[in-house]
């Protein structure tokens, strides 16, 4: 998975970190931004996504994401299109930091709302769940995992 001996989904080229996603793999991801473009009032996914930044104080938290909601969702919206051209493109894809940044953080969602939709509140949760359930969790963290040690490691090398 993380090292140099395994083949990973990532690696770094120059300037870039290229991502490297068999025809499938995009096809089957191709699938998150719809998923979280779909996600609406009400749905307990958006709780997850957006969760109170000023506890105890309803009326400041709303407030707060009445204030920094639409640059909040701007900002999800541009990440969403960096992985949907990843997911467009042909071949490998080659991201700038800031891109792989974006790709990064639309996984971690598609993450957080898939553990969402299976009712996974806490790690015990997770371990209760058959493995044909959690194989697409797992498949997101180790695309994650993935992706950041190959971001990591571009840092250690400066």
């Amino acid at each position: 998975m993380g090292d140099d001996r395994a083949v990973s989904h990532f690696r770094s080229e120059g300037d870039r970190i290229v991502a490297s996603l068999s025809p499938q793999e995009k096809a089957f991801l191709s699938d998150v931004v719809p998923m979280l473009a779909s996600i609406g009032p009400g749905d307990p996914a958006l709780d997850r996504l957006t969760p109170p930044v000023i506890l105890g104080d309803p009326e400041a938290n709303e407030e707060w994401w009445r204030l920094m909601g639409p640059e909040l969702r701007e900002a999800k919206s541009s990440d969403r299109r960096v992985f949907a051209h990843v997911m467009a493109s042909e071949g490998d894809a080659a991201l700038t930091e800031d891109e792989a940044d974006a790709f990064l953080r639309v996984l971690n969602e598609a993450r957080l709302v898939l553990g969402v939709r299976l009712g996974i509140e806490v790690e015990e949760d997770y371990e209760k769940l058959d493995p044909d359930q959690t194989w697409i969790l797992d498949y997101f963290a180790y695309l994650q995992e993935e992706l950041m040690y190959e971001l990591t490691r571009r840092w250690e090398d400066e």
